[in-house]
């Protein structure tokens, strides 16, 4: 794919990317939805594999959705589907994908650390002046836990922009993972109001597809994952 540079888009673009993902798996279903299955039976068992598990889940998972984006790139040029995409990660650009996977570890560990350090101080300077633990505690369920909220939402959000269109760059681009890194939030950044409402819709519809005993997951999920695909080519390629 021919990259550009990162497109703004409208609100009513944005959310056409559902029904335009709908679109795009017509004839698909069956291969699109194995893959999703298998994706989250990956991940499970990982979560019951002691210390190993967790340390592998998030490189196998960047190499699966290259492989997964490579699948909806066949089917959008092709127009035909093909289960072993899934793996293509793991033989194509799988290096890249890798170190993409240790930079989000980097970026969490430092949040953490970040986060605690705050909790430290904050706890430190309540003792310091006198305060207990109680009334400290109580403090920051007040407006300082609300602060902290919201700083939160603000960081969270913009380090999901700073990942969101990476492995379909990396993948379909040979985009270097740096660059992609800098293309994502740019990208997010420029489509910040489309991005934010696209999202809100998104989640309330995972929401509401996960009552029926998460069986409308196999409906809803293949659509946003080809709602991600069509996204990322609209906003950051030529094609």
């Amino acid at each position: 794919m021919q990259l550009s540079e990162p497109r703004k888009v409208t609100v009513g673009e944005a959310l056409g990317w559902i029904g335009d993902g709908m679109k795009l798996l017509s004839g698909h279903w069956g291969v699109v939805i194995g893959a999703l299955v298998l994706i989250f039976v990956i991940t499970t068992v990982l979560q019951f594999i002691p210390l190993i598990g967790p340390l592998a889940q998030p490189f196998l998972m960047t190499l699966l959705y290259g492989g997964l984006v490579k699948m909806f790139h066949r089917i959008d040029t092709t127009g035909q589907s093909d289960f072993t995409d899934l793996f293509a990660g793991f033989s194509q650009r799988t290096g890249p994908l890798l170190l993409l996977s240790l930079a989000q570890l980097g970026v969490f560990l430092a949040i953490g650390l970040l986060v605690g350090g705050l909790m430290v101080m904050t706890l430190g300077a309540g003792a310091l002046s006198g305060m207990d633990p109680g009334a400290t505690s109580g403090g920051l369920s007040g407006g300082l836990f609300l602060v902290l909220m919201l700083v939160a939402v603000v960081v969270v959000t913009l380090v999901a922009f700073l990942f969101y269109f990476t492995v379909p760059l990396v993948m379909l681009t040979d985009t270097g993972p740096g660059r992609a890194l800098k293309l994502s939030f740019q990208a997010c950044l420029k489509n910040l109001i489309p991005m934010v409402v696209y999202g809100l819709v998104a989640t309330v519809i995972v929401a509401l597809a996960a009552l029926p005993a998460l069986l409308g997951w196999l409906f809803v999920m293949p659509i946003l994952a080809g709602a991600f695909y069509l996204s990322f080519k609209q906003v950051l390629t030529a094609s």
